[in-house]
């Protein structure tokens, strides 16, 4: 899997680190994770062997040294997510870095509405940092949040790692797992870029708000696509 981080002075780049999360650990505590998680915050979860559940999940509570739990109000709740192996992403801003877990469902309720417990996880990794050229750019994108709600916005800038977005709407927060799609002209052919976003910063301005997005899964033939578009504006 690949994901990657973009902040508003350099990039967060944790493609390999999420292949770390999936190799076994040594076993450790990470009093970070629990202390510096927030209620609602965002998280991206991959169920393994269930692709369809993949998505968006909002932080429900934390039982100390026990679990997570999440919202799951899109899911029909049953004993085959029990033990699932899932893969979580998301964004600490305390810790200022996008992060990746391992972990297995550990329990499932229906009420007062669905939510899970994902096991609390013993080993985290954490971003690496490094820096990337970025192109000024003037892109209309589409947003969908994780309640397929739709935005229109302004790309202003990007690299391969992530974006800046300017938007008149207000629905979108720090944390929330996105999905864009933009179009981009590379030697006189459009391609219609689709990928996985988080918002990573936010700032209010007298004609809207400015995000910050860092670009968590594309595929390959967008990403030469992308690239290859960045580069004649870098």
């Amino acid at each position: 899997m690949a994901g990657l981080v973009y902040t508003e002075t350099n990039e967060i780049v944790f493609r390999s680190s999420m292949d770390q999360a999936l190799q076994p650990q040594v076993p450790s505590s990470i009093p970070s994770l629990e202390d510096s998680l927030r209620l609602g915050q965002s998280l991206h979860l991959e169920f393994e062997g269930l692709p369809a559940l993949n998505g968006g999940y909002h932080l429900w509570g934390v039982c100390p040294n026990l679990s997570i739990m999440v919202s799951a109000p899109q899911l029909k709740l049953s004993d085959e997510l029990l033990s699932t192996p899932v893969k979580a992403r998301l964004f600490i801003e305390q810790l200022d870095s996008a992060c990746a877990f391992r972990t297995t469902v550990g329990d499932l309720y229906e009420s007062p509405v669905p939510y899970l417990h994902l096991n609390m996880p013993t080993a985290m990794v954490m971003g690496e940092v490094r820096r990337n050229n970025r192109a000024r750019i003037q892109v209309a994108t589409e947003i969908i949040d994780y309640q397929d709600q739709k935005t229109q916005a302004e790309i202003i800038d990007a690299s391969i790692c992530g974006c800046r977005i300017i938007t008149k709407a207000n629905n979108l927060k720090v944390g929330d797992a996105i999905s864009m799609k933009f179009e981009v002209n590379v030697y006189g052919i459009t391609q219609l870029i689709e990928l996985s976003a988080m918002v990573r910063s936010r700032s209010e301005t007298s004609l809207g708000y400015t995000l910050g997005a860092q670009f968590l899964e594309m595929s390959d033939c967008n990403r030469i696509a992308l690239n290859s578009y960045l580069l004649k504006h870098c």
